[in-house]
């Protein structure tokens, strides 16, 4: 089985005109090309990139269950979305209906939006039976502000696994320094109970993975996910091979091993410039093979638990 921990799936109505704007501009840089072309020629197949299109490629790339997450950018510069953020977050549900043995949600609630988002907590948990709940500080606050702690509590009495987007891959309007990881380490130190998912593990560039592992090996109810590391796996592959590696041998200071808190995601389909999905699991299950050219040592149990046993096991799957 292969469980992808993280990865979306959209359509137009989830983020506002200036979202998207902002995303075409930033496409139209890189490719040299006006932001109208983008706008009228390539964003139409994001916006159409639904349940149906991904369950062809999860079939495609061998990946039998995925969890489908959305950021909440409503709060940030770009503004709220045409959709209540209660509408936005239950079109996932109603996504995820369509092919309930294929889908979790993972709901999107920016922690500023107070009782308004903490009541949307309890029904995600109650009515929708979610597992989790994904904040995305680039959009403009630092997590472990004590004002969200009431949001923190509500989810730790409610089951709910905090994520956190902890990359500095995000849109170009956002701002990367919140998503530090680092700024989770309170949030992990008073709420104990609370399970955090570090979402890229700070990225797979050195300082935040390493500051990432760091909180990890002194924080037992802290987990990290590898979408957002193709970059660094496909343009420094020894590097990044010799990181892995580290990071299995990683003993904690409380609690479990980090071999035991690492999963697979592949953020599909905002990393496929990179490695399209099929191609990131096959990487992940060629690691074995691959690292011998450089000195280096993985098992296929090893790899078996970030792709499987460690989600199932920290899902309830």
């Amino acid at each position: 089985m292969v469980v992808n921990t993280h990865c979306h799936i959209i359509c137009r109505e989830l983020y506002s005109d200036a979202f998207w704007e902002g995303i075409a501009a930033g496409y139209a840089k890189s490719l040299g090309v006006p932001t109208e072309t983008v706008m009228s020629q390539m964003m139409p197949q994001t916006w159409a990139s639904d349940a149906s299109v991904f369950t062809q490629i999860m079939a495609d790339a061998g990946i039998d269950k995925a969890f489908i997450c959305h950021p909440d950018y409503g709060k940030s510069i770009v503004g709220e979305a045409k959709w209540s953020i209660e509408q936005v977050n239950k079109w996932y549900i109603d996504q995820k209906d369509l092919y309930p043995d294929k889908f979790e949600v993972v709901v999107g609630i920016d922690p500023r939006r107070g009782e308004e988002g903490i009541k949307l907590l309890e029904k995600a948990a109650e009515e929708w039976a979610v597992k989790a709940v994904k904040i995305y500080p680039p959009c403009g606050f630092y997590p472990d502000d004590p004002k969200f702690d009431a949001f923190y509590a509500k989810c730790q009495e409610l089951g709910l696994m905090l994520q956190s987007h902890t990359a500095a891959l995000t849109h170009p309007l956002a701002e990367n320094k919140y998503a530090n990881p680092m700024y989770l380490d309170r949030i992990a130190a008073r709420f104990p109970d609370l399970k955090i998912l570090m979402v890229h593990f700070g990225g797979g560039f050195t300082t935040w993975t390493l500051g990432a592992v760091e909180i990890m090996a002194g924080r037992a109810n802290v987990y990290a996910e590898f979408s957002g590391h193709q970059a660094m796996a496909k343009s420094f592959p020894e590097y990044w091979l010799k990181l892995l590696r580290g990071i299995l041998d990683t003993q904690a200071l409380f609690g479990p091993p980090l071999k035991d808190r690492i999963m697979f995601g592949t953020d599909w389909p905002y990393l496929i410039p990179y490695f399209d999905d099929k191609d990131w699991v096959q990487y992940f299950k060629d690691i074995p093979e691959k690292a011998k050219q450089f000195g280096l040592k993985f098992t296929q149990e090893e790899i078996n638990l970030i792709l499987d046993e460690n989600p199932k096991k920290i899902f309830g799957l």
